[in-house]
């Protein structure tokens, strides 16, 4: 069974937010698993902003442990569901059970983080609050297994 964890810097607690997640979690329960990392960093926030980077950059790569992940970044490569589809599948029949996503604070990530993803994806040009982008990147995982599996859900 494929593996999959979102890393966030932040926690979510907007109740639609938790509603939408809750259902595409249960729609997913049957084609994998799906860990949900939130990192706290209200410890860190007078600190100034360079410093709160460099400190939640090594709370994520902490939570990592060395495994290759993708970083959610504006700037970075952007696909249609059918693509995330073929590109999931395509790591998977390469051997590859688990994957790892990654969303950043508002005011952004370290450059430590960026340089060691494995790839730089954006969900779209406009700009999304954490909180959203993971509710976009649960669905849209869902939407790769409902391509894979031949769903009406993708139509």
């Amino acid at each position: 069974m494929t593996r999959i964890k979102i890393v966030t810097i932040g926690e979510v607690r907007q109740k639609f937010i938790l509603q939408g997640e809750a259902e595409y979690l249960k729609r997913l329960k049957p084609h994998c698993k799906i860990e949900l990392v939130e990192i706290r960093t209200e410890k860190f926030a007078k600190l100034e902003e360079r410093e709160r980077k460099k400190r939640e950059a090594e709370l994520v790569l902490s939570k990592l442990q060395g495994s290759q992940y993708w970083l959610l970044d504006e700037r970075g490569a952007q696909f249609t569901s059918t693509e995330l589809s073929l590109q999931l599948d395509a790591a998977r029949n390469g051997g590859i059970s688990s994957f790892t996503f990654v969303i950043g604070a508002a005011h952004g990530i370290d450059r430590t983080v960026k340089d060691s993803a494995q790839r730089l994806w954006s969900l779209s040009k406009l700009t999304f609050p954490f909180q959203l982008t993971r509710l976009i990147l649960i669905e849209q995982l869902y939407r790769a297994v409902s391509i894979q599996k031949g769903s009406p859900y993708h139509k």
